[in-house]
């Protein structure tokens, strides 16, 4: 059955499992990729936040656009079997607010692009 929408990753054992066992990319100084292939055969992906990176308004922005490029990515054709968590480093204040959504989606592509190569 395939599903149109990825699985969410939601346990802190499994994000503490990508960070163990996975491997890392960083796509921007501000993105950063833990991953690797999983048993599922689809893919699953959680966002990582911390306060740090903005307020909530900010923090949901950033999940937001996650699930709608993932979302589209699998209509789009593009399977990929791995956990991904994608990881929003602490940047300047205000960073985040004024982040293009098309400098985010780049950034993400190019990402992704790293981890098809290395699963």
């Amino acid at each position: 059955m395939e599903n149109s929408s990825p699985l969410i990753i939601k346990r802190s054992s499994e994000f503490l499992a990508l960070k163990q066992s996975g491997k890392r990319h960083w796509p921007t100084k501000w993105l950063l990729l833990n991953f690797q292939k999983n048993s599922v055969g689809q893919l699953r992906f959680g966002v990582t936040a911390s306060r740090k990176v903005g307020s909530a308004v900010v923090r949901n922005k950033l999940k937001r656009w996650s699930r709608e490029y993932f979302r589209e990515s699998l209509k789009a054709g593009n399977p990929l079997e791995a956990d991904i968590n994608l990881i929003f480093r602490p940047m300047e204040e205000n960073f985040y607010k004024g982040l293009p959504h098309g400098e985010f989606v780049q950034a993400l592509e190019r990402g992704i692009q790293v981890v098809r190569k290395n699963l």
